[in-house]
């Protein structure tokens, strides 16, 4: 670009802020639709992705900032919100994931690279180089949606309910002006007939290779070593039950400060971690995740209640009350030598440490924002209350009783 008038600087600005609320919203409706994705190894990436669009947003909104932009959410276009509501309108995981990704984030894609090749490369540097380095990721997401909804997609009629939401999702973004809001708008559309948000999903699916059961494993004799390492970590592969749990959150918590997203998506990735630290022990020891009940039960009760109660339930309580098995478990392991399975409790020791910091964090806030009557304490008691009488994993139960 060899000439840049004041209107194309703040009209970069603006994209550049419409850019890192897109990011954002996408990883708010991937986390309500993750419970509702079936296929296992899909749902784990998905819980990748939503923590890898809030880095994105967050390289954005550093660049932001150094463009004097303090509070890139203020004045934002409500039409962005708007759109995100009116793509969580999908029936299918394939049409959520095709909306999400084939709609939204294929224009995101090609919104970045056009900024980066058309801004001025010197005085405007900085934007090139956040924007490169989300440029990989992004394209990586969008191929491995391709990939994914032409497996899910395996019938004449789901490829046309694709082909169907695609140009429904083109239509939503189109409507805000594009992802970069200078193209012609003109109103929503209107859905598919029949057509209503499911979120929140009120049960968390699995695919037909799971053997579904709705309590915990119970725990095993102590003094059986590989009927307790077993259990240990295929317990780990039930934690996706915390990452749907926060997912929701993350869905169903509206008009948080964006950084109360960027910190719940960092514990749902990390949980979604904790699934594969399971898996990859599990695997060591000749096992798949599949050879073992899969509960769903814990996700259930938790949806029972607002998010203030969810989060609480699971950061002061359920996390907290956890160390004490774990530390345990960690010189269990060490006596016997076993340095793989030590290491990686350790690692989810640390984890845990910073997820009961963010609940330390946000809890208050989640007060303030749901209009909790009492003190912090007093919902730190009915959230134990709640865990032992409905805690479905016999370990969680047993902790919240022992205090």
């Amino acid at each position: 670009m060899t000439s840049m008038s004041v209107d194309t600087i703040k009209a970069n600005n603006e994209r550049l802020k419409r850019y890192q609320a897109l990011e954002t919203h996408a990883a708010k409706l991937i986390g309500g639709w993750l419970p509702g994705v079936a296929r296992w190894e899909i749902k784990k990436q998905l819980g990748y992705h939503l923590w890898e669009d809030l880095k994105h947003s967050q390289l954005l909104r550093t660049r932001l900032w150094e463009l004097r932009i303090n509070t890139p959410d203020r004045d934002l276009d409500p039409g962005l919100a708007e759109a995100i509501e009116r793509l969580a309108v999908a029936q299918h995981d394939y049409e959520a994931i095709a909306g999400i990704y084939l709609a939204l984030k294929t224009e995101l894609l090609a919104a970045y690279r056009r900024y980066a090749a058309n801004t001025y490369q010197v005085y405007d540097h900085p934007s090139v180089i956040a924007l490169n380095a989300i440029i990989p990721g992004l394209a990586a997401q969008v191929e491995w949606a391709n990939r994914v909804v032409r497996e899910l997609a395996d019938t004449g009629d789901k490829r046309r309910n694709v082909q169907r939401w695609l140009t429904y999702a083109g239509d939503v973004v189109a409507a805000i002006g594009g992802v970069d809001g200078d193209q012609p708008r003109a109103g929503f559309p209107v859905p598919p007939p029949g057509y209503a948000t499911l979120l929140p999903f009120s049960e968390a699916r699995r695919d037909e290779r799971f053997t579904i059961q709705v309590t915990g494993a119970p725990i095993p004799d102590e003094a059986d070593n590989m009927g307790w390492l077993l259990w240990q970590f295929s317990n780990y592969t039930q934690e996706m039950q915390a990452a749907e749990t926060l997912a929701t959150v993350m869905w169903e918590a509206k008009g948080m400060e964006w950084e109360f997203y960027f910190d719940i998506a960092r514990h749902c990735w990390d949980e979604v971690r904790h699934v594969e630290l399971g898996e990859t022990r599990l695997g060591q020891l000749g096992h798949t995740v599949t050879d073992f009940p899969c509960s769903v039960g814990s996700y259930g009760w938790r949806q029972l209640f607002n998010p203030l109660i969810r989060y609480c339930a699971l950061t002061y309580i359920i996390e907290a009350d956890s160390f004490k098995l774990k530390h345990s478990s960690y010189q269990r392991y060490v006596a016997l030598n076993d340095t793989e399975s030590a290491q990686s409790i350790m690692y989810d020791i640390m984890d845990e440490t910073m997820h009961v910091r963010f609940g330390q964090k946000w809890v208050p806030r989640l007060m303030e924002r749901y209009q909790y009557p009492g003190e912090l304490q007093a919902l730190i008691d009915e959230c134990r209350g709640i865990v032992a009488t409905h805690a479905v994993s016999p370990a969680q139960r047993m902790a919240a009783l022992a205090k």
